[in-house]
């Protein structure tokens, strides 16, 4: 179980900010802190700066890999950005993300094939968001059968499920977490992520909701969370749970964090 820190992100009006006016300390602090946190990785998304995208995800991508050693999640809709972000990536990179939509897949094919990067692959098709758990398993099965003939081996794709707000639908958990146990039981070797803070949307406490999810996720097989490494009841729950699951051996990963003081209960 690993977690790619959200926090780059143009949509967020501090990061917004920030890459207007080319702030490279306030981005360096935040991607630091992030990686001190315990994120494996750090998501870069750019895509809400409608007509500078591409140049500024490129400037973030310098600025990032100024200041941290982490790898980074490339974060966009748009296959020309994804292809040059991928480019402009010191080490390789996770590409975040395509779909089961005919027309954006095949835009996407050739960047998929450019590198060995690994793949997000999100559950969904030119019918929307799914609405069932066997709509999310058609367009999961459809997706591996597509990466696979593109040459993308199992151990490189991230396929996400959807995870959407209970405050919209309360069966969305359960949904979640079955399509995750499902997804696991029916392709042997694919991964799974998702973005964590999806299934809190619109109520209050949100953390206390996310970190309730998550060990219920990682419990049906979680591989990756797209969420706030900075939340550290968050990340006290995700090592405490490590351990409990057995994914921590001699709890040395607990320990570790409680001596450097980043857990909290």
């Amino acid at each position: 179980m690993f977690i790619v820190g959200e926090r780059i992100n143009t949509s967020r009006k501090p990061i917004n900010d920030a890459v207007e006016k080319k702030d490279v300390h306030f981005i360096q602090a935040d991607v630091k802190a992030q990686a001190e946190a315990g994120a494996d990785l750090i998501d870069i998304n750019a895509g809400s700066r409608f007509g500078s995208e591409l140049k500024d995800l490129l400037w973030l991508l310098e600025v990032v890999q100024e200041a941290v050693p982490v790898r980074l999640s490339i974060d966009s809709s748009d296959p020309h950005c994804l292809r040059e972000g991928v480019k402009s990536a010191r080490d390789l990179p996770m590409v975040n993300s395509t779909t089961a939509e005919k027309v954006k897949f095949e835009k996407m094919a050739p960047v998929i094939q450019e590198r060995e990067c690994e793949i997000v692959a999100l559950c969904m098709d030119d019918r929307g968001i799914p609405k069932t758990l066997d709509q999310v398993m058609e367009n999961a099965a459809k997706l591996l059968k597509d990466l696979e003939a593109l040459g993308v081996k199992r151990e490189r794709i991230y396929l996400d499920p959807l995870i959407q707000a209970v405050s919209i639908d309360t069966g969305a958990g359960l949904m979640g977490l079955e399509a995750i146990s499902r997804i696991h039981k029916d392709f042997p070797g694919v991964k799974t992520i998702c973005g964590l803070s999806n299934i809190s949307f619109h109520l209050p406490k949100r953390s206390l909701i996310n970190r309730s999810f998550l060990p219920l996720a990682m419990k049906a097989g979680l591989s990756a969370a797209l969420t706030d490494p900075l939340d550290k009841k968050l990340m006290g729950t995700l090592k405490a749970t490590a351990l409990l699951l057995g994914q921590d051996s001699y709890c040395r990963n607990y320990i570790t964090s409680f001596r450097e003081g980043r857990l909290e209960g």
